[in-house]
């Protein structure tokens, strides 16, 4: 089973936890709309892979199933960063629930250092995808467990993060305009 199909699987919910500052680009497309971002240009309609993400959290939401992340974030922001929270409004717009954890003003979230996505998270058979990225952000590979342990540690980083974190809306509301947006 791959990350989309658990996605697509999920009976309840499914939660993302982001604890990198830079991630690599997905494709040319994700390439091109970060260099237009940068260069203050507006975004390009999305590529066919993040097209097709936004469908599927549409058809999630559309379907009652819960679906959100939330991204913890160092300050300063890096440039990517910056860009991810210009491009999470299309992800907000599909349906899904995107927060933001600052990690400088909640120092217990200085442990969370390990990407994941956790799907079902209310239910007793929950399953979890644990991300193992490289230096430059780049997926090397994932691992899903099912097993009581991991799934509860994962349950509680969750929670202490959604507990430390704003909806992006609230927080792109109250930063100044960033180019792209």
């Amino acid at each position: 089973m791959t990350p989309a199909d658990l996605y697509r699987s999920c009976r309840l919910s499914a939660w993302r936890l982001e604890t990198l500052q830079n991630y690599a680009p997905s494709g040319a497309g994700d390439e091109e709309r970060q260099r237009a971002f940068h260069a203050g240009e507006p975004l390009p309609p999305p590529g066919q892979g993040k097209q097709a993400d936004l469908e599927l959290i549409a058809a999630l939401r559309e379907s009652g199933r819960q679906i959100g992340r939330v991204h913890v974030v160092d300050q300063p922001v890096t440039p990517y960063v910056l860009y991810e929270l210009a491009v999470y409004a299309e992800n907000a717009s599909a349906g899904e629930d995107v927060r933001i954890a600052d990690r400088s003003a909640h120092p217990e979230l200085e442990a969370l250092a390990q990407d994941f996505a956790i799907f079902d998270a209310e239910a007793g058979d929950a399953t979890v995808i644990l991300f193992d990225y490289d230096d430059r952000g780049r997926v090397r590979g994932y691992e899903i467990a099912d097993d009581p342990e991991t799934v509860s540690r994962c349950r509680e980083q969750y929670r202490l993060a959604l507990t430390r974190s704003v909806p992006l809306a609230e927080l792109t509301a109250a930063t100044p305009a960033v180019p792209g947006r």
